[in-house]
């Protein structure tokens, strides 16, 4: 018997899934996949260096101008992990931001200088996802030039969802900028019981939905847990995927889609033509 953290058995994971989806099943889905983001990544070296260990495709926010970002963003790397620009956004309950910190009192010349700081502080950076701010991604302006920097750089943008009134992947969408949208946060109460709960409605998601984005933090009940439960996904047929790879496999799929619609708008056309009776003055040939 196989077990997660607080001892309980690998078949309450299978059973949290739902099983393997079966053939002909129109709402489940046969390969759920997981993203997993950790945050805050850069104050502590001793907790940073045990998330980075943690095996499979994570996904790192490194926080800017931080002591040991830089150096955990190249571990990170090294290891062939991705990492983030994990940007302070101002919030609604005045909590201090730290260094490189995006707020509404800057202009934006201002604005974008601090984000473009930030970005070049993290080595090998690919997108960026916001630090607190459940006030700045309520804000249309602040996140119009966030996704201007970002489409400029060619990055994505992953909206933690830090208020249900963000508005942040909307921009990031009609900007025509790659993003995700968070799903669960693992860990805002630090015990294991709430990790493995939270872990578990992930689980449901994806197997609901397909995928599930999940942030956790470089806490020690954290990494504990995902170091014992990250390698038994793959047994039950889930995948693990970086934030990146799940983008492209997205736009693989809106590619495939857009293919096959096109290939049946042909084969429509053409059957159009086989069954026009040529004796029909307004018989339509544009098929051909």
């Amino acid at each position: 018997m196989i077990f997660f953290p607080r001892v309980w058995p690998l078949i309450a994971l299978f059973l949290a899934l739902g099983g393997i989806a079966q053939a002909g099943e129109s709402d489940s889905v046969t390969q759920p996949a997981l993203v997993v983001l950790i945050d805050d990544v850069g104050d502590n070296l001793a907790r940073g260096e045990a998330a980075v260990e943690l095996p499979g495709p994570i996904t790192y926010a490194i926080l800017p101008h931080s002591p040991f970002g830089k150096l955990l963003a190249r571990k990170a790397l090294a290891d062939d992990k991705e990492v983030m620009l994990h940007a302070p956004m101002q919030n609604t309950h005045n909590r201090p931001l730290g260094p490189g910190a995006l707020t509404s009192a800057l202009d934006r010349q201002e604005f974008i200088k601090v984000l473009e700081q930030g970005l070049d502080f993290v080595p090998g950076v690919v997108g960026m996802n916001n630090h607190m701010g459940s006030l700045l991604t309520r804000l249309r302006p602040q996140m119009s030039w966030v996704m201007e920097v970002v489409k400029q750089r060619e990055l994505f943008f992953l909206d933690s969802r830090t208020t249900a009134d963000s508005v942040a992947w909307k921009v990031a969408r009609d900007s025509g900028v790659p993003y995700l949208r968070r799903d669960v946060f693992l860990d805002h109460e630090r015990t294991p019981e709430f990790v493995e709960k939270q872990f578990l409605r992930a689980l449901k998601i994806a197997r609901k939905r397909g995928v599930a984005v999940i942030i956790g933090h470089p806490y020690p009940v954290t990494v504990n847990f995902l170091q014992k439960a990250l390698p038994l996904l793959d047994e039950q047929g889930v995948r693990l995927l970086s934030a990146s790879g799940l983008l492209l496999e997205q736009q693989h799929q809106r590619q495939l889609t857009a293919y096959y619609r096109q290939q049946k708008r042909r084969s429509e056309q053409v059957a159009s033509v086989v069954n026009c009776d040529p004796s029909v003055k307004d018989c339509d040939y544009s098929g051909q």
